[in-house]
């Protein structure tokens, strides 16, 4: 027993320390894709009368087609998420680099541009929930300060996102280079939410390795008992 306890009091801080890292993470993923969707989405009006050669009045039912993407990304990414946690969050930023990278690649093509920018907002924001509860969770005891970190990576990759993108727009890259921005920034929500699942694991392994071990010496002692 008090081996038991020596250890589990010697591994709190290392676990503070993981929980700490980790809190940081969360966030910093909320601000990549946000930032790379929000890049794209915030100079989509040139892109789709420019490139895509659609009528300015067509623009707004094509937001509303990212609006309803939107809806469905957060209710079906919450859902998912309870069940998968780190697969959504690693999918969905997957998923998202792909589609950026198809409407740079096909932003001369009307038809297949709508449909991506429908998507884009089915999967673009569909993780957001499940890191929101990441944060909160490795927030530990300040719960509060870990949905405020979200907000904020929001905001923050929000304006250095669209930042970026508008200095995209006055490049040589014209109305596709929002969204070749967009594609770098989502790109890069793959090393904090494959981070996070990679530290879960070794965690988890942890976790069953110790418990083997808090086992053992009681199994031996019966083992002794019963040879007596």
């Amino acid at each position: 027993m008090s081996s038991r306890r020596a250890r589990s009091l010697g591994s709190r801080p290392a676990s503070a320390r993981s929980s700490a890292g980790r809190l940081w993470l969360a966030p910093a993923a909320c601000a990549t894709t946000t930032g790379g969707v929000l890049a794209t989405y915030s100079y989509i009006s040139p892109l789709l009368t420019d490139r895509a050669g659609l009528a300015a009045g067509i623009v707004p039912l094509v937001l509303v087609g990212f609006g309803v993407g939107a809806l469905a990304g957060f209710l079906v990414g919450g859902r998912l998420g309870d069940v998968r946690p780190h697969a959504t969050t690693i999918v969905a930023a997957a998923v998202t680099t792909v589609l950026l990278l198809a409407i740079c690649v096909l932003s001369a093509f009307s038809v297949p541009v709508i449909v991506l920018v429908a998507l884009l907002g089915r999967f673009g924001l569909g993780a957001n929930p499940v890191l929101i509860s990441f944060a909160v969770r490795f927030a530990g005891k300040a719960p509060t300060l870990g949905s405020a970190l979200t907000v904020s990576a929001f905001n923050a990759g929000t304006v250095v996102g669209t930042w970026a993108a508008g200095m995209a727009l006055d490049s040589s890259l014209g109305a596709t280079g929002p969204a070749v921005v967009g594609t770098a920034v989502a790109a890069l929500t793959l090393l904090p939410t494959i981070t996070i699942a990679l530290l879960y694991r070794r965690d988890r392994g942890e976790t069953v390795v110790l418990s083997d071990a808090d086992a053992a010496p009681p199994l031996a002692a019966d083992a002794g008992s019963t040879a007596r």
